[in-house]
Parts: structure tokens; C-alpha cells; sequence
């Protein structure tokens, strides 16, 4: 009996150990991610925008491109553009209409930006699901589960410690993934971009959130 009770302990002390390293690897591999994303002049990239449901049929796909520099960022996908300084936000639908809002960091939106900049790890749990291949995969999952996501897999390339993909899994099980490419992390981005200049868009509706 001693002997039964004497390996069940070893067998929990073995995988207390091995989750102990896994939580420190994913820890270290997401705060390289981060050094690389503060470190970086000005970030720009493409990206392609893909969703599936949750039988993982194709239901729709778009193409974009995103900006950042520190907390502000542009992101245009097909026609909708979205301008943020730091402290307001525009999202123009391309034709006539632009809202405009306070900067909120707290939204349920995942956008290629939060993605691209790897979140912030404090809103979520995180484990490494593989390290197969050219790619770390992580899992995400949220602390709070009024998110209207339920999860998010992010793959980090190993050779440059940044964001290459990224799978966003809805409650309903549907799935949106985004593909980045053409990642400069020495753009020269003029503070200009994350504006909306409403002089070049004349007869725009405003809407003020």
C-alpha cells in the first residue's frame, strides 16, 4: 500500500514538474514576443482573414493590411478602415459613414492588431499546445468568459519570436483564422496614418459614440 500511495505521489510530482516547465516555456516565449513588438520602430503587415463554421465550411474570407506604432494603429480589410492615435478610435465603412469613439482596450473584438502585438497575457490563461515545425502554437483562453470568444490559438514563428497565424474560436464554435504576411518591423509609419482626416473625406457622416 505504501509503495501504491509512493508512486501516485512521484507520478504527481513528475507532472507538477513538466506543467511547471510547460507554463515557464510558454511564459518565456511570449515575453520574447513582446520584447520583439516593443523593440520595433513601426510594425506593418498583410494579412488574409478567413472564417469557417463550425462544421469548418468556408464562409467568407477578406484581405487587409495593419500598422502599429506603440498603442496607436491603422487597419484597413476590403473597404472598412479603422484609424487609432492612442486616445480615439475611427472606424470609417469606406463610403459615407465614420464612428468615432474613445480608444477602449477592453472590447471583445479580436483584431489583427491585438493579435499581431500577442494581447496582453494578464486576460488570459495560456498553454503550449505544440512546438512542432516552424511554429509555436499556444492556446489562450480568456479570464473573463463574458468574452463572446471562446478561445485563441496563436502560432509563433521560432526563428523571428513573432505572431505568424492565428485561430479565434466563437462560443458558437465558429472559426475566424488570420494569416499574416510581408511583417516589416522597421516601417516608417507618419503619425498622420492613425487619424482619420475628415478633410479628405468630405460629406462623411460623423457619428459620435
Amino acid at each position: 500500500m505504501k509503495k501504491y500511495f509512493y508512486l501516485i505521489f512521484l507520478f504527481g510530482l513528475i507532472a507538477a514538474q513538466s506543467f511547471s516547465q510547460s507554463a515557464t516555456d510558454v511564459q518565456s516565449i511570449l515575453d520574447k514576443l513582446s520584447e520583439k513588438v516593443k523593440s520595433a520602430k513601426g510594425i506593418s503587415a498583410s494579412f488574409t482573414l478567413t472564417r469557417y463554421d463550425k462544421s469548418h465550411h468556408l464562409t467568407g474570407s477578406s484581405k487587409g493590411i495593419v500598422k502599429i506604432k506603440g498603442n496607436k494603429y491603422y487597419v484597413k480589410q476590403d473597404e472598412t478602415e479603422i484609424y487609432c492615435n492612442g486616445t480615439q478610435t475611427w472606424n470609417f465603412d469606406g463610403s459615407n459613414e465614420v464612428t468615432v469613439s474613445k480608444n477602449d482596450s477592453s472590447t471583445d473584438d479580436v483584431s489583427p492588431q491585438q493579435i499581431l502585438t500577442g494581447f496582453n497575457k494578464n486576460d488570459f490563461t495560456y498553454k503550449l499546445i505544440s512546438s512542432a515545425g516552424n511554429n509555436y502554437e499556444i492556446l489562450l483562453l480568456p479570464v473573463d468568459k463574458r468574452k463572446n470568444f471562446k478561445q485563441v490559438n496563436i502560432f509563433i514563428n521560432k526563428s523571428t519570436n513573432i505572431v505568424s497565424k492565428a485561430k479565434i474560436t466563437d462560443k458558437s464554435d465558429n472559426i475566424m483564422e488570420v494569416n499574416f504576411s510581408a511583417i516589416n518591423l522597421n516601417s516608417v509609419i507618419p503619425d498622420s496614418q492613425f487619424t482619420f482626416d475628415a478633410s479628405k473625406h468630405r460629406g462623411v457622416e460623423v457619428i459620435n459614440e
